[in-house]
């Protein structure tokens, strides 16, 4: 798997002027312009682009909402049982790092198997999304 998933959770889209390259399954955020990016570590997420989108486009963004569950692919790291319960940091717009500097996610599972992605929830989200 290489990009984020919803797993669990009620969905919803809008659309939103692009402000950037956004390939689907990215997380993304808001600029200061009101316009969507990809979402960077640290960021309020806003959700998960729907569709690729440029610059010069709209996009259609899955709104991630507080009882979202997500499939998060994990780039850096190695997922195991003890991860459960801890907090992953946004390492690009479609995978984590297994590393709790800004605790982007918080991990809530795992199917016990895979190594390399891990369900989880996002922790800072846009406010009123």
């Amino acid at each position: 798997m290489s990009k984020i998933v919803r797993r669990i959770g009620s969905s919803h889209s809008r659309v939103y002027d692009s402000a950037g390259t956004i390939t689907a399954g990215d997380a993304v955020q808001f600029d200061e312009n009101g316009e969507v990016v990809v979402a960077a570590t640290g960021a309020e997420v806003l959700g998960i682009a729907s569709a690729d989108a440029t610059s010069s486009d709209t996009v259609h963004v899955e709104i991630a909402t507080p009882s979202s569950e997500y499939v998060f692919p994990i780039e850096t790291g190695t997922m195991a049982a003890a991860e459960v319960g801890e907090e992953a940091d946004i390492n690009s717009a479609d995978g984590l790092t297994l590393t709790e500097s800004n605790n982007d996610v918080l991990i809530t599972g795992w199917d016990g198997v895979s190594t390399d992605e891990c369900y989880g929830v996002f922790k800072n989200l846009v406010y009123g999304a």
